[in-house]
């Protein structure tokens, strides 16, 4: 009898193991399907905006904004976002951002004037706000075991590249084999079923909110003027100079904003965000590598795309698919970093990983303008690929651990505010420098080609140089490289 007993209780103890496995098997692939969807929509449509324009009647100094709208709102709002998913409960946060980004997805397929296809880019973007940071705080307290999580958050971190790389594949194959709207379509889809499978037990908070639902609602409207007005500004520099009183005037202003915001958080009862959890070296110098790696990459995926459309004559198609090696690749090494992160630690992976990244960047810079894809342009996405695959785990990893379960959201939202404000701002300046380079070479006579080349080569450079310094940002970083406990981890 007591033989049977212990057999019924094994039985069911492995029953419930296998419920939990598939519940957190659901959890993991519904949360990084939605940022794998939120962070393709940065870079699906750089291959479609030639269409764009002549579907449209779009101005060429207006056919940014296709792009920019949406990091603008995404970028501006993150913070908040991330805040809303701690005070109001992480599912419904994220069923809400979810369901803006789809309805704004069919309203961008179903455009019929640039007005419309820019607003309702900007309205992706704030359901992305609110989805990502969501998506990040359900993964970190749902996965509580110290190797569980490691390996989850390093599925999330190796999205970063691959979602970009897939963004700017799938844009060029859509567009050239279907047609441009179904960049956007192609998100309804996937909304859906992500809604439907979210609504399920799994998914659940699996604690309430925060008691008190009330937040400091000055600090978030410091903080959300100031990222707004930031990106804003910096992505105008593109349609005016640097040194204009609009652009000074604006940085001057998002400057005080994101100071008072610093204040008033430092004072406040309930702060949008504990300004404590910066106090951990590992979270402050983490987030700061990931803007830094994000800007040189984002502007990278831009630039390396329009380098081989314009001077190496490209389809969308080839484009697109000339990128499919760096997904591969990247997918590889971020597997890779989750199994090395416990031998090796976070700060060699991150050295070795953003070192290996600013090499393929700086390849770049010798890049001719009649190019073989062999040995001038794979090298450079081998290379690339493989060490932001090893850098992205070990970055993503810091920056959420040793953050306590209620301020998992804000936390979330802030890595996610420098990724989104990084690549925006990133692709902002290497923008104007190339733009102002190439007006400086047509102006001494230089022939078109040649005049571009170095402009694409003056962006190159200023991509390696960010990479370059979250590399060397790397070795402030604490070596975690044991089975911590991500409650309370210090990672000194």
């Amino acid at each position: 009898m007591g033989r049977v007993t212990a057999e019924n209780a094994a039985t069911a103890a492995s029953a419930t193991s296998g419920t939990a496995g598939r519940a957190a098997g659901l959890v993991l692939a519904v949360t990084c399907g939605a940022q794998f969807m939120v962070i393709i929509d940065d870079t699906v449509v750089a291959m479609a905006l030639p269409t764009i324009r002549t579907s449209l009647g779009f101005e060429q100094a207006s056919l940014a904004w296709v792009v920019d709208a949406y990091m603008l709102l995404f970028g501006g709002f993150l913070v908040l976002g991330g805040r809303c998913a701690d005070l109001f409960g992480r599912r419904p946060v994220f069923l809400a951002g979810l369901g803006v980004f789809t309805v704004s997805s069919l309203a961008c397929g179903l455009a019929r004037n640039p007005e419309t296809l820019i607003v309702a880019r900007g309205a992706q973007g704030f359901g992305a706000a609110l989805l990502s940071p969501a998506a990040l705080a359900i993964l970190i307290t749902t996965f509580s075991a110290a190797k569980e999580r490691r390996k989850a958050l390093g599925v999330w971190g190796g999205l970063t590249g691959i979602s970009g790389v897939s963004g700017v594949l799938l844009g060029g194959v859509v567009t050239d084999t279907v047609d441009w709207r179904w960049v956007f379509y192609i998100n309804i889809p996937v909304g859906v079923l992500l809604f439907a499978l979210t609504l399920r037990p799994a998914l659940a908070d699996r604690e309430p909110p925060a008691k008190s639902t009330s937040t400091d609602t000055t600090g978030a409207l410091l903080i959300t003027s100031g990222l707004l007005l930031l990106v804003y500004t910096v992505i105008s520099t593109g349609h005016r100079p640097w040194g204009s009183a609009a652009t000074v005037l604006g940085l001057v202003g998002a400057g005080v904003l994101l100071a008072g915001f610093v204040v008033r958080e430092s004072r406040a009862a309930q702060p949008l965000i504990r300004l404590g959890i910066f106090g951990r070296r590992q979270i402050a110098v983490a987030n700061l590598m990931m803007l830094l790696a994000a800007s040189g990459l984002y502007g990278i995926f831009f630039f390396l795309t329009q380098y081989m459309q314009i001077l190496q004559h490209w389809s969308p198609l080839r484009a697109g698919l000339s990128w499919a090696p760096f997904g591969v690749t990247m997918a590889v090494f971020s597997g890779l970093a989750i199994q090395l992160l416990p031998r090796l630690g976070s700060r060699v992976l991150c050295l070795v990983g953003l070192g290996a990244a600013t090499c393929g960047l700086a390849l770049l810079l010798g890049s001719p303008a009649e190019a073989s894809y062999a040995s001038d342009i794979l090298p450079t996405l081998l290379l690339c690929a493989a060490g932001y695959g090893l850098a992205m785990v070990p970055m993503v990893v810091a920056a959420v651990s040793g953050v306590a379960k209620a301020d998992s959201g804000a936390a979330s939202g802030v890595l996610n505010t420098g990724q989104q404000i990084g690549g925006a701002t990133g692709l902002a300046v290497l923008a104007a420098l190339a733009s102002g380079r190439l007006d400086d070479g047509l102006a001494d006579g230089e022939a078109l080609p040649d005049a571009l080349l170095s402009s694409f080569h003056s962006a190159f450079l200023v991509g390696t140089v960010l990479s370059g310094c979250a590399a060397v940002l790397a070795l402030a970083l604490p070596a975690l490289r044991t089975e911590f406990d991500p409650e309370t981890a210090t990672g000194m």
